[in-house]
């Protein structure tokens, strides 16, 4: 028996609490309405106090106590269900979706791990629910929050432990090292840092990437040999602040880099490897990516799939389907893209410690 049948057996014997739902049915997902009941529920979950949340599905129960397990007819799967929630929010919420069989009946958990990013709340209106209201659950059952619980959520996210490496973080880059310089040398500089930092944080292969017409910097390709996953990155800078303009022109600089580079001959791998890098955007103000969130697909053809908003930036996930040819069939695969972006650099020590988290990410969240 696994920790997910144990946990699922220990919240049988259980009273339906704040944290914990039981559901005879699988929840129906066929159109918004039925979507947003769901949504909701993970929501309120995720905004209400105490620990982990878990909802069983398969279980009939009366008054919030279990009663008779019933079990349901199909499973979703765990990513959908990830995304169809994720595409409405704002802050993403991490649950798992866990099958089972429970004396020959087939039964789910999903699991909703104790969130340090709430509230939560719907970024747009969607079926039941309504954009920027915060929803929480009580022993009543689901409900709009009030100002004191979405006063008690916000504290209940902040810990001493956070105040202090924060403080101490800003002690140690509260330095603004590139205020004084002009647009092109503040570029050059933040280049320049990351040629210094690499090797310490275990990024090789540094290649500077040229425009051929004004042999300013296009980007700075670096790879990095991770604990579980090896990638290619082509690390864009912008002296300012950075917009969706900006993101796609870099896009296409990555997919259709020229032979030519500042007088040099680029090597066919070198460019292959390029249009096949993993792209990073760090700006020495803020990054907005409003006018790339609104869109479905982006300019290389794949589809929004979700994103992360963390403490060192942000990450987006975009996916394709291509086909693989066995003979003359055809098997689809499903591809998919990050790119990463890191906002506010103003000094090496800072780049080096996003930089170090973003790789740490990537080592735990991407591996093979």
């Amino acid at each position: 028996m696994n920790d997910a049948e144990r946990k699922f057996n220990e919240l049988l014997n259980s009273s339906e609490v704040r944290k914990t739902d039981f559901k005879r049915d699988q929840y129906r997902l066929d159109n918004v309405p039925l979507k947003s009941d769901f949504i909701k529920d993970i929501l309120c979950i995720a905004n209400a106090p105490g620990d982990d949340g878990f909802i069983l599905l398969g279980v009939k129960a009366e008054k919030g106590k279990s009663l008779e397990v019933v079990g349901i007819s199909h499973h979703h799967d765990g990513s959908d269900l990830e995304q169809i929630v994720n595409s409405v929010i704002d802050e993403p919420i991490q649950f798992e979706y866990h099958s089972m069989s429970y004396k020959g009946k087939e039964c789910a958990l999903i699991h909703i791990p104790k969130s340090k990013a709430k509230p939560h709340w719907p970024k747009k209106d969607f079926g039941v629910l309504r954009k920027h209201v915060i929803y929480t659950r009580r022993s009543s059952g689901n409900r709009e929050a009030s100002i004191q619980e979405i006063r008690e959520m916000c504290i209940s996210t902040i810990h001493i432990s956070d105040i202090a490496q924060r403080k101490a973080k800003t002690s140690a880059h509260v330095v603004d090292e590139l205020t004084n310089l002009n647009l092109d040398e503040r570029e050059t500089a933040m280049h320049r840092m990351l040629k210094t930092i690499a090797p310490k944080i275990g990024l090789a292969r540094y290649r500077h990437i040229f425009n051929p017409i004004s042999s300013r910097h296009w980007c700075t390709m670096v790879s990095s040999k991770g604990k579980k996953i090896d990638l290619n990155y082509a690390v864009f800078m912008y002296p300012w602040t950075a917009g969706g303009h900006d993101i796609k022109v870099s896009r296409y600089n990555a997919a259709s880099v020229k032979i030519s580079t500042g007088g040099k001959r680029i090597w066919k791998s070198t460019k292959e490897r390029l249009a096949q890098s993993t792209l990073i955007h760090i700006a020495y103000k803020g990054i907005s990516t409003k006018s790339l969130e609104s869109k479905a697909f982006d300019s290389r053809g794949y589809w929004f799939a979700n994103e992360w908003k963390l403490d060192w930036g942000r990450v987006m996930k975009w996916e394709d389907t291509i086909p693989k040819y066995i003979g003359d069939k055809a098997v689809y695969e499903d591809k998919s893209k990050y790119e990463f972006f890191l906002p506010d650099v103003a000094s090496k020590g800072e780049l080096q410690d996003r930089l170090n988290k973003l790789l740490g990410w990537v080592d735990q969240n991407l591996s093979s």
